[in-house]
């Protein structure tokens, strides 16, 4: 009856054993899986941002080939016109001096 319980407890064993094993290869297959379907799809979002990055800068390409890009020209304007343009307009010889009043206490 001892021998009977030893081989009992010997088999409980291996079948316990076996169950953990396949458990544990059977989570460590599926979250590899699952792990690598996580990593596609980032790699799909990065390629389709990257897919638009291209199409803005061919986009960009296009329309300075066309002109829109560079159709802002400036005036080329000296610091001495912009100064006598300033004086004409502002008479700085000319002027009322004010001083705020204080306030009178009651």
């Amino acid at each position: 009856m001892l021998y009977y319980n030893f081989l009992y407890k010997l088999e409980f064993d291996r079948v316990s054993s076996i169950r953990y094993v396949l458990s544990m290869i059977s989570l460590t297959v599926l979250g590899s899986l699952r792990l690598g379907h996580l990593l596609q799809g980032s790699k799909d979002i990065a390629k389709v941002k990257d897919d638009q990055e291209w199409e803005i800068i061919e986009t960009r390409k296009a329309l300075s080939r066309t002109g829109p890009v560079n159709a802002y020209n400036p005036k080329k304007i000296s610091l001495e016109e912009e100064l006598k343009a300033l004086q004409e307009k502002v008479d700085i010889d000319n002027y009322e001096y004010k001083i705020p009043k204080p306030k009178e206490a009651n």
